[in-house]
């Protein structure tokens, strides 16, 4: 039976890239796959669309609506363990990324230093990197940004063939909360925050509700902590008002650098009072000398924390007499030179709950089924210098960089750029040019992930095994006229597989991921049950991943733990140069709520997204506490000054409440110089990462990156912010006729109120002609 025109269209309009299996109708039992030409004829849009399951880049499971092969929308996968059904705001921008229009179209090549790049085929450039591997054998180096899974097992075994290495890089790493979680509970993953079933929460530094480690996860739980009959009670100390503090009963306004202190005062108080069961006491002060926890006592701290007596006691009453409780902190508690002290106090806090192991607490997380990498984090700053010393020494060979942007990443002191320039081969994997892309000798366009297979072990994981997958839901679109596709990208590992030829095992990212799922399926055990491991496959791939509720952890409580206090040690904060007017801050960066890194820095929807605390979109601000803005004659909008002992950078200030007086606070992952980043990132804003000065955390060599003092002061003339929310003085302007907003004065009738509101706005609407 021949297939019709008519037939093949029915077809086309309702299926895209998934496997559609036919009988005797004509056409071969692999894949029907749709194109999305760019001019899309009217009369192949049918209106009907298809949802598929697949894993962010991020880690989240999202399901994506396609219609005629194109990516619509992409939405929460309500099945997925990690976020039930909700999704970050990042989540939405793979679109755009899909469809950018300055996207990497082809492979590039540049031939020699300061020439421009110009497009080679594909056959060409893996011709190239199959050979700069090769001899870089024993000096080859993978970059990428933090992966896990399949990804990180594949990218691993390459980089083995070759007797290279694979390194991980994070602007922001999270080794400082690896370290101490190591060292108090032994366990080599992050563990699982019952937030939801704990009645008292204390949270140190680390914006959980923003972008700390998994914030979609933490906000669903934090809606179930918020919602029964007891609501839940919540303390937040931190610097500055992120959105996590602004969610908090309680908001503890701690000094950069002693979080670890008010947490060792939280606990004099609660071992003093004997507010807690005998046996927990003990398991906390069995490495404590006896008297020296009451040199924490809170009146003899209180001056440097920055915390009240009253507080600090009414936190311990709290935490300890309100449980279950539970303790937890990372970002700029853990970015100091004392680090590992600050994050080693707050976790031992959960000892003295008595909730290790226990509902409302802190629970352990098992190793990744199948062997699979569970855990990854940015290699420290340490050893990063190392790292680049090699490269510029020329030791290193050949560089391949995915994901990250080390231009753009680390502080302008180690010179990144200037390494690369060393290395003779430098590939790098993007969608868009960025920074480190300036100084690479091929440029290799990768896709983007709603295009690839892959598997992924989330962390931090729920308390169980989880496995997400995933799978490519769309094609590449076509021109509409030559057919050719617009953006000949291809997958990262599937380039690094071709390129090792016999050295790895695995012919493919997709092999790879049906060959794991087969011995998941072996196991016969989990979320998917089917007679065959082809349709535990095609389960897997609706559900958008596999878990085992019942595959958890060893949670027993340590009987004792070291000293929290051991390490005690107050921050160590940069120098300021001498002789320049100013006033001295601490500054504190932060990640953008939608640019988060700066890796979506490309996409318009990223730079549109109003930061929920400020409301400003599409630039770089400078949050400085009002009443110390006012003192120095600064207003919002005013262009300021912010340098360090390695450089400058020229920002507006956002005067407000929300912060300490002595902290300013930038957001990172703007500052993409001119035709880098795209057209949406390029000449905007300030990179703020640039100018840190290279303090580490003492135990682990870590960037601390909030340990850097800078010198602030106006650099002359303002600029109203590209904001939704205007100054106190907007607030009150009298509301457009029409919209429920009254201003009654004493007196007045709502009616009398309403003419002369009506009055004032016909006033404002002419003074504005």
């Amino acid at each position: 039976m021949k297939l019709s025109r008519r037939e093949f269209m029915t077809l086309a309009g309702g299926s895209t890239v998934g496997a559609v299996i036919f009988t005797a109708c004509g056409v071969p039992a692999d894949e029907l796959l749709v194109e999305a030409p760019l001019d899309l004829p009217e009369d192949l849009v049918t209106g009907i669309d298809s949802w598929f399951a697949t894993t962010d880049d991020s880690g989240l499971g999202v399901i994506v609506r396609v219609m005629e092969g194109r990516a619509k929308k992409i939405a929460g996968n309500p099945d997925y363990p990690i976020n039930l059904g909700k999704h970050a705001v990042h989540s939405d921008f793979a679109l755009q990324a899909l469809y950018h229009p300055d996207r990497v179209e082809g492979p590039m090549r540049r031939r020699s230093a300061g020439q421009a790049l110009v497009p080679i085929s594909w056959d060409e450039a893996n011709s190239l990197l199959a050979q700069w591997m090769t001899d870089a054998d024993g000096s080859l180096a993978i970059v990428t940004n933090p992966i896990r899974g399949g990804d990180a097992r594949i990218a691993g075994d390459v980089a083995s063939a070759f007797n290279g290495r694979l390194m991980f890089f994070d602007p922001l790493d999270q080794g400082v909360l690896h370290e101490a979680i190591k060292t108090v509970f032994r366990q080599d993953r992050i563990p699982e925050f019952d937030i939801a079933n704990a009645h008292t929460v204390l949270s140190f530094g680390g914006d959980w509700l923003g972008t700390w480690l998994s914030p979609v996860r933490y906000s669903t739980k934090y809606g179930d902590f918020r919602g029964g009959e007891h609501r839940g009670f919540m303390m937040h100390a931190e610097s500055r008002m992120s959105i996590t503090a602004a969610a908090a009963d309680r908001w503890l306004t701690v000094n950069p650098g002693y979080e670890g202190d008010l947490a060792i005062s939280i606990a004099s108080v609660i071992v003093k009072e004997k507010l807690v069961p005998e046996a927990n006491i003990s398991a906390y002060t069995a490495n404590i000398p006896e008297g020296e926890l009451e040199k924490w006592a809170p009146e003899l701290v209180t001056d440097k924390i920055g915390v009240s007596v009253e507080r600090i006691n009414d936190a311990a009453h709290k935490f300890a007499g309100e449980g279950p409780s539970i303790a937890f902190g990372g970002g700029s508690a853990g970015a100091q030179t004392n680090g590992v002290f600050n994050l080693t106090a707050i976790y031992a806090l959960n000892i003295l709950a008595g909730t290790v192991g226990k509902k409302g607490g802190i629970q352990f997380n098992p190793a990744g089924p199948q062997g699979l990498p569970d855990s990854a984090t940015g290699a420290s700053f340490e050893v990063w210098e190392k790292e680049l010393s090699h490269w510029r020494a020329g030791n290193v060979k050949t560089v391949i960089l995915r994901g990250v942007d080390l231009v753009h990443g680390l502080p302008r002191s180690v010179d990144a750029g200037g390494a690369l320039d060393s290395v003779d081969n430098v590939v790098v994997f993007s969608g868009v040019l960025d920074e480190s892309s300036a100084h690479a000798n091929l440029i290799l366009p990768e896709n983007s992930y709603l295009e690839n297979w892959g598997l992924d072990v989330p962390e931090p994981a729920p308390g169980y095994e989880v496995v997400g997958i995933r799978q490519p839901v769309v094609n590449a679109p076509l021109d509409g006229d030559t057919r050719a596709r617009l953006y000949d990208s291809r997958n990262f590992l599937d380039t690094l597989i071709q390129a090792a030829g016999s050295r790895v095992s695995v012919n493919s990212v997709k092999e790879f991921v049906e060959d794991t799922v087969a011995d998941i399926f072996s196991d016969g055990r989990g979320s998917v049950t089917a007679g065959d491991a082809r349709l535990f496959m095609n389960g897997v791939l609706q559900r958008g991943g596999w878990w085992d509720v019942d595959a958890t952890a060893s949670t027993g409580s340590p009987s004792s733990i070291p000293s929290p206090i051991a390490k005690a040690a107050g921050p160590g904060l940069s120098d300021i140069e001498e002789r320049v007017e100013g006033h001295v801050f601490t500054l504190v960066p932060f990640a953008h709520q939608s640019l988060l890194d700066g890796r979506n820095a490309s996409t318009p929807w990223a730079q549109a997204t109003p930061d929920p605390i400020t409301t400003v979109a599409w630039s770089t601000w400078a949050e400085i506490n009002f009443d110390k803005a006012k003192e120095m004659g600064i207003s919002e909008g005013q262009w300021i000054k912010v340098r360090t002992t390695v450089g400058e950078i020229t920002v507006q200030a956002y005067p407000h409440p929300g912060i300490s007086p002595d902290v300013i606070g930038i957001p990172i992952g703007q500052g993409h110089k001119k035709e880098i980043g795209g057209r949406y990132a390029e000449d905007r804003g300030e990179n703020v990462l640039n100018i840190l000065v290279d303090k580490k955390e003492s135990e682990t060599g870590a960037l601390a990156w909030a340990a850097t003092r800078v010198v602030v002061s106006k650099s002359g003339g303002k600029k109203e912010f590209p904001k939704f929310e205007g100054d106190a003085k907007d607030i009150i302007r009298p509301a457009e006729h029409g919209v429920p907003i009254l201003i009654i004065e004493p007196g007045q009738t709502a009616h009398e109120a309403e003419e002369h509101n009506h009055e004032l706005h016909l006033r404002f609407i002419s003074n504005d002609e």
